[in-house]
């Protein structure tokens, strides 16, 4: 006889296994589920083969077709709140957006709505009145790759990084003009990966179409929010060259500039190993950003007794830092990577 467990309701179910024919195991689909899938006789279902040795069970010929919805009433959570909450439906998988008020939308909560829609992707107003704005979601977030998107992501802090060295280096400052917009942009990426990592952890069929688990997919993730503070430590360098005079002293050849190559060399090593699985690149990458990180140790334990002005100690001092953290970042990064290479390694055996 078939028996559910108590403690987790209707999500879980423990049934018998049967023989047929002598030679073939059966287990027999519950009724909700097959009803809620549109299935019938003779419809086809998938099974896979997890690497955890279990089985996950799709319906392979559903007509039903399910989207996540987000009511948001403004009278409840109050206009300082409205922007977190449009963000939390946006990073939960919410296809629909449905913002209600019981009085009449204000001017500024439709410029939070559109400051909302300008620093994520794909989602657009549908219906708009006095009392009701609606929003829905046009990207199909699993047609863009993760890897595609963490890629753009390094992309932006590099080149970034780059026209900052340029400046360093006498270039002209109308390099790092758009800033403001590269700083966005990573903002934009960050929260578009978050919310697919979600649905790929949620749904099944969405880590399918992605191909990637969902272990490596929430370690993705930590590279992802990797990359935003690095993008917020570029936007920092960028506006400190920008705000203030580059002293004269400073030299490509020396600390802190000195360690802007072997952080590019280092990152480009890193996320080319997303994908190929090379130990050793990430190993070596490691080291060389270690020994940067020291040489930077050493260079502001030194420079407030150096015979600098304090002008020019407090620019060294700040562009110091920023590329350490940087840097340290970039440490993390290749710790998860050595972490999932681990886990694409390992194998599951019987004991």
């Amino acid at each position: 006889m078939d028996k559910m467990r108590p403690e987790e309701g209707d999500k879980s179910e423990v049934r018998r296994i049967q023989i047929t024919g002598g030679s073939t195991y059966i287990v027999s689909l519950p009724k909700k589920w097959v009803t809620q899938h549109g299935l019938n006789a003779r419809d086809e279902v998938r099974i896979e083969w997890r690497p955890s040795g279990s089985l996950r069970l799709s319906a392979e010929t559903t007509s039903v077709r399910k989207r996540r919805r987000a009511d948001i009433e403004l009278d409840e959570i109050g206009s300082e709140f409205l922007f977190d909450h449009l963000i939390g439906a946006y990073l939960c998988g919410a296809d629909r957006i449905r913002l209600s008020s019981r009085k009449a939308i204000t001017r500024s909560d439709r410029r939070i709505i559109r400051r909302f829609i300008q620093a994520t992707r794909g989602i657009e107003i549908s219906n708009e009145t006095d009392y009701i704005v609606e929003m829905i979601a046009l990207l199909n977030t699993s047609e863009m790759p993760l890897h595609s998107s963490i890629n753009r992501m390094y992309l932006i802090v590099s080149s970034q990084i780059r026209d900052v060295s340029e400046v360093l280096s006498g270039g002209d400052k109308s390099l790092l003009s758009d800033s403001d917009e590269r700083e966005k942009e990573i903002d934009a990426l960050r929260l578009l990966l978050e919310r697919q990592v979600g649905q790929i952890l949620e749904s099944a069929s969405i880590e399918t179409s992605f191909g990637i688990n969902r272990w490596e997919a929430s370690e993705l993730s930590n590279i992802v929010r990797i990359f935003e503070r690095i993008g917020d430590h570029c936007y920092i360098i960028s506006n400190l060259c920008l705000e203030q005079d580059i002293p004269e002293i400073l030299t490509p050849r020396k600390v802190p500039a000195s360690v802007i190559p072997t952080w590019q060399k280092s990152i480009k090593s890193l996320i080319a190993n997303l994908k190929r699985r090379k130990i050793k690149e990430i190993q070596e990458s490691k080291l060389e950003i270690q020994k940067a990180v020291r040489s930077l140790d050493e260079f502001e334990e030194g420079l407030w007794t150096s015979e600098m002005t304090a002008t020019d100690a407090l620019f060294f001092d700040k562009l110091s830092e920023s590329m350490r953290r940087i840097l340290a970042y970039t440490l993390d990064m290749a710790e998860v990577l050595i972490n999932i290479q681990t886990h694409r390694e390992s194998i599951e055996e019987d004991y």
